[in-house]
């Protein structure tokens, strides 16, 4: 019997068209970003200006800076660590042949210049005017912001620079992610010892914004803070936060006034264990919280049961819009910050300053990589809106 070939019934794209036509687009994107980021002319000149360089000199600084940075997204077998990288990356791109030793120590230099450039481009994104509104049930937020920490063991003899807590030397990022931005918009390093609550405290809330928080940032001076300034804050609940409650809601929104048998106040744990509050899985409830100065702001705390445990979380979110369920659901979006730490982490190199010993080398090589965040950062936005105009383009007559 002979096997008959079915032609395709789908017509094959054509490729010879479309991939060329996206390669140009992704790469005028690519190409962009990195120019905007890495120009060795003015890197170069801002080093003299800080008076970190002669102009005699062997190395081209502004190379050097460029080497770092890219030397953060190399990921291959045949790395030989991130210094060695730099050097091999800084004269593939037209850097004179130098030493070890040499290239290191023009590398760490460099640092006054790195810092600014990572703190220019962190100011950007956080001031940038043309980030995209926020869509969903994040639509009536002017954006969602997100402080943590994220710790990276360093070698034991630098105990004494970068104090750890679980291990003897860490670095620590202190972080705040906004989601408008997609990605980071700043990024403070300390000794792992330093408290992440110690790591974030805005000059000026903004209004209208959701903070979301772990319990590392809980604070009742923090949280009153927020709130006054028109901001919303969404943490969990600390294990032995007692704040007072002030009423109760059913399943169908009904409100119970809640007080004591003497007509005081009560606070949660009394209120739950005394039968104030509504007899249901799920809690809402109205609380007061109070700052050292006696501020007083109205609150939310819900309940919902989450994998056999109650999850208690304080708000600022209006009961009307968002349910106790949306409440513990919107928390989820701090995964965000975690997904970015995991990058930093692995793609970024970041896991690697264990292996050095040197508080400058670390610096020089952390700042680099946060640098080259930036870049990726910025790669990911500019292709998100490639991708939104391709959508409107395929729509229009």
């Amino acid at each position: 019997m002979q096997l008959a070939l079915v032609r395709p019934l789908r017509r094959r794209r054509r490729s010879e068209i479309v991939v060329p036509a996206l390669r140009a687009r992704v790469a005028a994107v690519i190409e962009q970003s990195a120019c905007a980021l890495m120009d060795p002319d003015l890197i170069e000149a801002r080093a003299e200006d800080l008076r970190l360089v002669e102009r005699q000199r062997v190395h081209n600084v502004g190379l050097v800076v460029c080497g770092l940075i890219l030397s953060a997204m190399q990921r291959s077998t045949d790395t030989q660590g991130r210094w060695l990288d730099a050097q091999r990356t800084y004269e593939d791109i037209g850097g004179a042949e130098s030493g070890r030793t040499s290239f290191r120590d023009q590398g760490i230099k460099m640092v006054p210049v790195l810092r600014e450039l990572l703190q220019r481009r962190l100011a950007a994104f956080a001031a940038a005017p043309d980030r995209p509104e926020l869509r969903g049930r994040l639509r009536d937020f002017a954006d969602v912001i997100i402080p943590d920490g994220c710790a990276f063991k360093l070698a034991s003899a630098l105990s004494n620079v970068y104090t750890g807590t679980g291990q003897p030397a860490e670095l620590k990022l202190h972080a705040v992610y906004s989601v408008r931005a997609g990605g980071v918009t700043s990024a403070t390093p300390t000794a792992g010892s330093v408290h992440d609550s110690e790591g974030f405290w805005p000059a000026k809330w903004e209004r209208g914004a959701l903070y979301l928080w772990d319990l590392g940032y809980v604070s009742n001076e923090r949280f009153v803070a927020a709130a006054s300034a028109g901001a919303h804050v969404l943490q969990r609940l600390k294990s032995g936060a007692n704040p007072v409650v002030v009423a109760s809601y059913g399943p169908t929104g009904a409100r119970r006034e809640v007080l004591d048998v003497d007509d005081g106040t009560l606070r949660l744990d009394p209120a739950c264990a005394h039968g104030a509050v509504h007899h249901q899985r799920v809690l809402d409830l109205d609380v007061e919280i109070t700052d050292e100065a006696r501020n007083t702001v109205l609150a939310r705390v819900v309940c919902v049961p989450f994998g056999g445990e109650d999850r208690y979380y304080l708000t600022t979110l209006p009961r009307a819009i968002f349910t106790a369920h949306d409440v513990a659901e919107m928390y989820r979006i701090r995964w965000e910050i975690e997904m970015f730490f995991r990058g930093w982490k692995g793609a970024l190199r970041l896991d690697e300053v264990r292996r050095l010993r040197d508080p400058l080398a670390i610096e020089a090589l952390v700042t680099a990589s946060l640098i080259a965040a930036t870049l990726t950062q910025q790669i990911t936005v500019a292709t998100n809106e490639l991708e939104r105009l391709a959508a409107v383009e395929a729509v229009s007559p």
